[in-house]
């Protein structure tokens, strides 16, 4: 606790003295600023890696075990479990699609430093200073204290990686919802700092957790959409506590199930208003009418195997691409 509490104080200080960057204005920056993001006509479609880890029984079998704490947690032995259906990357990939966020990487139950090291230096859509400094911090976290081993799904946003160890879609979402909402941002690498500091990380996490309340209403079935709210709320709940022992450190572990508990509650309370409602209206019991896309979508998305590769869908001719640093 102590080197956690060192390390967050480390980052926070960090953060103050990396936001004068943001004063300073690149060369080039100032077109940005006055013509907004510069648009790429060429680009029409939109790339989407999806890499999986090879099988390894005796690690992704003790890694179970390290995840019996959060499967409890959230009531669902899904979470954590090392075993990842197609469906499961199918609902990300197709969020980020829908969203029209490219140039994301989905690792599922993956464990790739060498890769990971190599996308912070390349993903130029975050500055510089921000991925020597808390990019740093972030992935060597990745490679010292593995995923695959540990668990935990997440979004690091200074390499623009989906990290996928759980078998929930609703998890999967929010990694990709998180994807999505730091690439609408400005600042990108800013915007992904100031979550070390206190509260502040509840804000992106209601944002991305509400993206996939969204999302899942648009295009998915009532049981869809009540499972989001059966696993995201009370994972809200337990990041709520988690935060609140801030100011209380002696209930950390106390403050993060209560907070998952009642987040239990009202998830459960509004997945059954769904189902109810669904009940109720018999012509909703399969979802809305998916709505037709705006542009044809290549093959290679529904019969993408997902060993490892991409797929690539295609997106409007006139989708303006940012292609800006922020410095």
């Amino acid at each position: 606790m102590l080197i956690l509490v060192e390390l967050r104080s480390f980052l926070a200080a960090m953060l103050v003295a990396l936001a004068a960057l943001v004063s300073v204005v690149p060369a080039g920056a100032e077109d940005v600023a006055a013509h907004g993001p510069v648009a790429n006509p060429a680009a029409t479609s939109l790339e989407i890696d999806v890499e999986h880890g090879e099988p390894m029984p005796v690690i992704d079998g003790v890694g179970w075990v390290l995840g019996i704490p959060k499967k409890l947690v959230l009531w669902d032995r899904r979470v954590d479990n090392h075993q990842i259906s197609s469906e499961t990357v199918d609902e990300a990939a197709d969020f980020l699609a829908n969203k029209e966020v490219d140039g994301v990487m989905i690792r599922v139950n993956q464990y790739d430093p060498f890769g990971e090291w190599k996308r912070l230096g390349e993903n130029e859509r975050v500055g510089l200073g921000w991925r020597a400094t808390f990019g740093t911090v972030y992935t060597l976290g990745y490679s010292v204290l593995p995923g695959r081993l540990f668990g935990g799904d997440w979004y690091n946003p200074f390499t623009n990686t989906v990290h996928v160890y759980s078998d929930v879609p609703a998890l999967a979402l929010e990694q990709a919802a998180q994807a999505a909402d730091t690439r609408e941002r400005t600042h990108p690498g800013f915007y992904s700092a100031v979550r070390v500091l206190p509260f502040v990380g509840l804000v992106h996490e209601t944002r991305s957790k509400q993206a996939v309340y969204n999302y899942v209403d648009e295009t998915g079935t009532p049981a869809e959409r009540a499972e989001a709210r059966r696993v995201l709320q009370p994972q809200l709940g337990t990041e709520v506590g988690g935060q609140a022992a801030i100011l209380v450190p002696q209930g950390d572990a106390l403050l993060q199930l209560g907070g998952a508990a009642i987040g239990h509650a009202v998830g459960r309370y509004q997945a059954a208003q769904i189902i109810e409602e669904a009940q109720a209206n018999p012509t909703t019991a399969n979802g809305p009418t998916p709505a037709a896309p705006s542009a044809p979508v290549t093959t290679s998305v529904k019969e993408a195997t997902y060993e490892s590769g991409s797929r690539t869908v295609t997106a409007p001719e006139d989708a303006a691409f940012a292609r800006y640093f922020d410095e």
